[in-house]
């Protein structure tokens, strides 16, 4: 039996990364940048309204006030999107919305609720004096010709996305998505909507995998449920690794007569660890078939989830050159004692919050591996070491965010 730290090294050790791919803008959101995005022009491409308003010259208007209101001759009108025809000269101003390129020889903008109209809309009185600069947002100010935006491993965000198309950019070069054989094992569990034969389930794990799978930037490819039959599981299993980039199993990777799943693995291709020293989850088989990655989970819905979590998640992502792969971790006080024996690193769920300037951490409840709500309910994982003995009230914890 190892460790959770040696088996998480030993699947994240041999992993090999996908190659690359053109995507189109609109399909960017969740992949995994195969390329540095770079400016090839500044942003805003020229110095432009920050309001709406009257382009001035800054000195012209240097004393004005309510009292005393300086009144300018109104020359043009420049809407976003358009270029002023004329220059602006001492005693002139052109009124200017927000976005619009700054007409050549205006250096400042007066906003419109800091002025009044004057004769027949052809003269403005500036009512408050600005600086030179104010309200102009200067060329370059976001982006500069040249500089890296975005670097190649990045998951891309919607602001990454907008930034792209910012740049005028239709497509980009990402890493493919790995595709995921998902299977399910064993007599006692059934498809949601078939009626239960008597001892059975229902077939969570699939789509609570196939879910964290998707979340994680994968695509999916389902297999439904397998009996317990070793001919049958080792049939899918050759027809998964033919077709997958990875096949994760739920279910006949423990001890039992029946659980066969880990037989198949070993018959078929190559195993590379059984069992690993951590709650839930003890029963984690991983191993290969022609290559292809294979992570047989347990059974029990949350053990499934969270070595789900902690394993498959890091796998995929690293598959796809994901610089980035692990979850945000912080340091919370517990707000319960826990008791724990040394010896196996546990992962418990909790739900946290922001109080009295830390984090506070506290338990969602029974921690059984059946108890599918515990998952439901928290915020993230309270991530036990192996060498710790139990929890205080008010202990530091790390916890992993979803």
């Amino acid at each position: 039996m190892i460790s959770f730290h040696e088996a998480r090294n030993k699947i994240l050790e041999g992993i090999k990364l996908l190659p690359s791919e053109k995507c189109r803008l609109e399909d960017l959101l969740g992949r995994v940048l195969a390329q540095d995005v770079t400016a090839s022009f500044d942003i805003p491409p020229k110095d432009n309204s920050a309001m709406d308003g009257f382009a001035v010259i800054a000195s012209d208007v240097a004393g004005a006030s309510e009292q005393r209101p300086v009144t300018l001759q109104v020359i043009e009108d420049v809407p976003a999107g358009r270029v002023a025809a004329k220059s602006l000269k001492p005693g002139q101003a052109i009124r200017i919305m927000t976005g619009a390129q700054m007409p050549e020889g205006a250096d400042a903008v007066v906003p419109v609720e800091l002025t009044s109209k004057g004769i027949q809309n052809i003269e403005v009185r500036i009512l408050k004096g600005v600086k030179q600069g104010a309200n102009v947002r200067r060329q370059g100010e976001d982006v500069t010709t040249g500089q890296l935006l975005i670097a190649k491993g990045t998951r891309l965000r919607p602001q990454e996305v907008g930034l792209i198309a910012s740049l005028g950019l239709t497509e980009v070069m990402v890493f493919k998505q790995p595709l995921v054989g998902i299977i399910s094992s064993g007599n006692e569990v059934a498809a949601p909507g078939q009626p239960l034969k008597p001892g059975q389930i229902y077939d969570a794990n699939r789509f609570s995998i196939g879910g964290q799978v998707k979340e994680a930037g994968a695509l999916v490819r389902d297999y439904g449920i397998i009996a317990d039959d070793l001919a049958k599981i080792k049939e899918t299993l050759n027809q998964a690794a033919r077709e997958c980039d990875v096949i994760i199993t739920s279910g006949g990777v423990s001890v039992g007569d029946y659980d066969l799943m880990k037989q198949a693995l070993s018959e078929l291709g190559q195993m590379n660890f059984w069992q690993v020293k951590q709650k839930p989850g003890k029963p984690l088989a991983y191993g290969h078939i022609n290559g292809k990655p294979v992570v047989g989970l347990p059974g029990n819905p949350v053990s499934s989830m969270v070595v789900c979590d902690q394993y498959v998640r890091p796998l995929l992502l690293a598959m796809q050159g994901a610089a980035n792969m692990f979850r945000v971790q912080v340091t919370a006080h517990s707000n319960q004692g826990i008791r724990k024996q040394a010896g196996r690193t546990e992962f418990l769920r909790a739900k946290v919050k922001w109080q009295d300037g830390a984090y506070q951490a506290v338990l969602t409840g029974p921690q059984g591996s059946g108890i599918l709500t515990s998952m439901v309910q928290a915020e993230g994982l309270m991530i036990l070491p192996e060498e710790c003995e139990g929890v205080k009230v008010g202990d530091m914890v790390e916890v992993e965010l979803f």
